[in-house]
């Protein structure tokens, strides 16, 4: 964790002579990382941030893609690129001054998003945009100079700038997570407290990971605002938030393409979710098929227009001209498509009503299927794939089915998908199957291969790792297979064995969480901080030794 102030942001003047166009910028989380992203906003230097996280295909793909001048990364990182210029800083002293002067770039930085193609999307997002959105949210929602702001989100998703640079420029104090603390809720729940924090932002699953962790929310007690986004706000989070919390607590909508949030709604004292009113200098228009605005109350596809639009995608001028169209009613005006259903409601407010096509979000991070599925479908022994979104009470997980003429092991099939995607992308389960259903249309019908997933019609051919079954399993081992059942999806428990690994069980980080609460719960210890993590416990047997050493 680090404390970051806009004053502190100083670096040491050197001779360095260079003109930027646009800067890649790959570093861990720091206030260095910080303080070079602000000033390369301030000053109008364009800059496109990497996870890094990200595989280095990716990487590599968008530093050709774009023609970087230059990156800027650590010496830890430097090995990764190729045939670009590289400024490696590892402390304040290595940062030249070019920061300080103004290169008057329009754009600002460049996002990207999953593309249908296998490729991710550039989106240029202009620093009029930026400004705009500045102004907009400040006045529905108090950015007062001296107030606390955690910052979770990791800096290639938009609304990073939100929680960094935009807290930054109006005052306020910018508590930075680790990576550690952005995943791990006692962490998240520590940091919180300990640092006075008067606001915070987060999707929906990251704030049901606090939830699991702390029921009650103690956290939150002093938290002035809470601002969610990113993913659908469900009504029962909201319910709980307000029983629980005295925050004000506002939804937030909208795109990368229109620049972070283009709706905000104040939720506080409501009883259902909306996503309220565009934020200043931003039109929202309903349409229909043929792009013509539809009558209030009737639902169609949410079009942005205004100050807060993306120039478009790099490199990609097809696609940018088919998501940024004239409406056909106002030709003077220029809209963003978003692909997302809705509808204006009696009293003036807007609901969003889902997706129309097949991109869907996980985590707050933006997913096309098609994505998945195309480079699934690289593999050699992989004929067809479909990749599909899978709901229970409280988290989504993603799943895949595929066609082959032989059974490919699922681990196979995750490290050829690591190589190329980050880890939000890759789904949890694989299903090897001998056909795949078809509308009337010849498509695969979705719909009807969910309905077969949910109704148990798909074999869950899932490959066991028994304990010999000569031996009994012990009191202890009994009562964690059972604590672990009683906290999974039940379609799976058959396949649960103490040799079994959490990610086979379709185990993702919110429901590890809850199974942690209840061993501790059943054991009566806590797990130690550094330890609370899905990647620490491979096997549920891993997950035994370990408690066994707590509680002997």
């Amino acid at each position: 964790m680090e404390i970051i102030n806009k004053k502190d942001i100083k670096f040491n003047k050197k001779n360095y002579n260079h003109s930027i166009n646009r800067l890649g910028i790959m570093l861990d989380r720091s206030e260095l990382l910080i303080s070079i992203l602000y000033k390369c906003f301030i000053n109008g230097i364009t800059y496109v941030p990497f996870d890094v996280n990200w595989p280095c295909d990716k990487i590599c793909n968008i530093v050709s893609e774009e023609n970087l001048n230059m990156i800027i990364t650590s010496s830890k990182y430097s090995n990764i690129f190729k045939d670009v210029e590289l400024l490696i800083v590892d402390n304040k002293n290595d940062v030249a001054d070019f920061y300080l002067s103004n290169h008057d770039n329009n754009i600002a930085y460049i996002l990207h998003t999953s593309g249908s193609t296998g490729k991710p999307k550039g989106v240029e997002i202009t620093r009029e945009a930026l400004f705009n959105f500045i102004d907009g949210v400040s006045e529905i929602i108090d950015f007062s100079d001296g107030k606390r702001i955690a910052c979770f989100t990791t800096v290639s998703f938009d609304i990073f700038f939100l929680e960094s640079i935009m807290a930054l420029y109006k005052g306020l104090t910018v508590v930075l997570a680790n990576e550690e603390e952005q995943r791990n809720p006692r962490l998240m729940v520590k940091l919180i407290e300990e640092n006075n924090v008067d606001m915070i932002q987060m999707t929906p699953s990251r704030m049901q990971l606090l939830l699991n962790h702390d029921k009650e929310l103690s956290c939150l007690k002093n938290v002035k605002e809470i601002m969610i986004g990113g993913e659908p706000f469900p009504l029962f989070l909201l319910k709980t938030l307000q029983v629980k919390t005295s925050a004000k607590i506002f939804n937030m909508y909208g795109p990368t393409e229109t620049t972070i949030w283009s709706c905000i709604s104040d939720l506080t004292e409501k009883s259902t979710i909306d996503i309220g009113k565009p934020i200043k200098e931003t039109q929202v228009y309903i349409l229909d098929e043929n792009h013509n605005i539809v009558p209030n109350g009737n639902i169609g596809e949410i079009a942005i227009a205004g100050k807060s639009l993306a120039k478009g995608y790099v490199n990609n001028e097809k696609l940018t001209n088919e998501k940024f169209i004239n409406l056909p009613e106002k030709p003077e005006t220029c809209i963003y498509l978003t692909g997302d259903l809705g509808r204006y409601l009696s009293d003036g407010n807007l609901e969003c009503l889902g997706r129309i096509d097949n991109q869907v979000k996980i985590r707050g991070y933006r997913v096309e299927l098609e994505e998945i599925e195309n480079l699934m479908m690289q593999h050699p022994n992989i004929k067809k794939a479909v990749a599909s979104i899978v709901e229970n009470e409280d988290n989504k997980s993603l799943i895949a089915f595929y066609l082959s003429d032989i059974d490919i092991e699922e681990n196979t099939i995750k490290e050829f998908l690591n190589q190329k995607l980050p880890e939000y992308m890759v789904p949890i389960i694989y299903y090897h199957l001998d056909e795949l259903p078809y509308t009337n249309n010849d498509k695969v019908d979705r719909k009807q291969l969910i309905n077969n997933y949910y109704n148990h019609n798909i074999k869950y051919d899932k490959i066991k790792t028994q304990k010999n079954q000569s031996e009994s399993l012990t009191n202890l081992e009994l009562r964690v297979l059972k604590i672990i059942c009683e906290n999974q999806d039940e379609k799976f428990n058959n396949n649960v064995t103490i040799n079994s690994s959490l990610s086979d069980l379709s185990i993702d980080s919110i429901t590890f969480i809850k199974i942690i609460i209840a061993l501790e719960t059943e054991f009566e210890f806590e797990f130690d901080d550094e330890i609370l993590l899905f990647t620490s416990f491979p096997t549920i047997k891993s997950m035994i030794v370990y408690i066994e050493s707590k509680i002997t």
